[in-house]
């Protein structure tokens, strides 16, 4: 077994997940409605603020701003009328098909020319 190593140093690249108290969360939130991307003064004030660490902050306003943009591509997504999905799957289709007939004939006119230059 593994003994508990108790040393500070030894542990210090371990990394835990922060636990934002709910006055935190609040005012973090509140900010990011303000302002998506947040300045090294404006983060710097904001943490100093809510007792955190200038990187927990940091970090935190990198996650949200992924959660966003996730809901952001769901919505728009789910907003789609099937007219649009049927569309958009044609389209994919299309393209798909179009790329496969350039393919083949890309194909065929490298077999053209190496027949071409084994005759001559």
């Amino acid at each position: 077994m593994w003994a508990p190593d108790n040393n500070p140093k030894a542990r210090r690249g371990i990394l835990r997940r922060a636990v934002f108290s709910e006055e935190q969360r609040k005012e973090l939130e509140k900010t990011f409605r303000r302002q998506k991307y947040i300045s090294k003064t404006d983060r710097n004030q904001l943490a100093a603020n809510l007792s955190l660490k200038e990187s927990q902050v940091k970090i935190w306003f990198q996650n949200r701003r992924m959660k966003w943009r996730n809901c952001k591509e769901k919505e728009a997504h789910s907003n789609r009328s099937p007219m649009d999905e049927l569309a958009a799957r044609a389209q994919e289709d299309e393209a798909t098909q179009n790329h496969d007939t350039k393919s083949n004939e890309s194909a065929s006119e490298k077999s053209d020319l190496d027949g071409f230059l084994k005759d001559n």
